[in-house]
């Protein structure tokens, strides 16, 4: 099998997150916490396995959606302590689907959250939305934040922007050398807006065809991963039929399942396990969904692409 393209994910896979987008999460969970119940006792509430949790149910690739489902929780739970608030959101992670924030509101119906669902106005603009807000203020910084916003930081309180611990994690030779296989056929598709993709990957922003690549912040709602609408879009760019999807999330693999149903096009998909929180796990989902094939970074997908387009 020949491939006409290669698409990417960006985090997890081109870019380690878990000091940027992760903590992002963290943070505003605890600052939301503390500034409507004026508790400090929720400090360090928020673990990267609880992230990933989330993320394993195919409808949180979306980062506000993660904090909102999470912050949500805690109000209507009230625990007494970090390990009971732990132990609840694994729960509420575990019920989750990829319905996302929506089938964690389902699952806390019992609870008295029509308040709290008030309070936190999500999903709502970043101008209405107080807990959309300060995520973005905190991981984009102040000079950011009024670029991809229009807005005047609100509740940015100093400090260093989440996006600048940033990692990319592909080189520019791997880039180039992908590049030239494909002709230029190289697309991004992520949640991200293009704002914190040009910054984050700017030594190799070059390699990517612009015109493909879609950016699903900047895109209506409704697109946002596991709907197929950027890989649809990406590969009709592009005109191609095959694509290696490279991905870290079950959303990512949901997405490319449903692209190749509804457009009749054929995806290897590569799950990509080496900035996972539990890599072990990562990779056990992946095989039991039969991807393609796993690999611990992009840095392997050049031998990959070989090794599946002579099987």
């Amino acid at each position: 099998m020949s491939f006409d393209c290669v698409l990417f994910d960006i985090d997890g896979v081109l870019v380690d997150i878990r000091k940027s987008y992760n903590a992002a999460i963290k943070k505003t969970v605890e600052y939301m916490l503390k500034s409507i119940t004026d508790r400090r006792s929720f400090r360090g509430l928020v673990t990267d396995q609880i992230i990933l949790k989330f993320r394993q149910s195919g409808g949180f690739n979306n980062d506000t959606d993660t904090t909102y489902a999470i912050t949500l929780a805690m109000l209507a739970s009230q625990p007494k302590s970090v390990a009971e608030g732990r132990k609840f959101l694994m729960k509420v992670a575990g019920n989750a689907d990829e319905g996302g924030y929506v089938s964690v509101e389902k699952f806390l119906a019992n609870y008295d959250i029509e308040k709290w669902k008030k309070l936190l106005n999500y999903p709502a603009p970043v101008k209405d939305s107080m807990l959309a807000r300060v995520f973005d203020e905190l991981f984009y910084g102040p000079e950011l934040f009024r670029k991809q916003n229009s807005l005047e930081p609100k509740y940015w309180a100093g400090g260093k922007p989440f996006i600048k611990n940033d990692r990319i994690d592909v080189s520019i030779k791997t880039m180039k050398k992908l590049h030239e296989m494909f002709r230029g056929n190289l697309a991004i598709v992520s949640g991200r807006s293009r704002l914190a993709a040009e910054y984050s990957l700017r030594p190799v922003m070059k390699y990517f065809n612009l015109d493909a690549c879609v950016f699903l912040e900047d895109e209506k709602r409704e697109y946002a991963k596991p709907n197929p609408y950027a890989i649809k879009r990406a590969m009709k760019v592009m005109n191609a039929k095959t694509a290696i999807y490279a991905g870290d999330s079950a959303e990512d693999l949901l997405m490319a399942r449903r692209a190749e149903k509804e457009a009749g096009v054929k995806i290897a998909f590569v799950g990509i396990y080496g900035n996972s929180p539990n890599p072990a796990r990562t990779v056990a989902q992946f095989r039991q969904e039969g991807v393609e094939a796993v690999a611990k970074s992009v840095s392997q997908l050049i031998r990959i692409i070989n090794a599946i387009g002579k099987a």
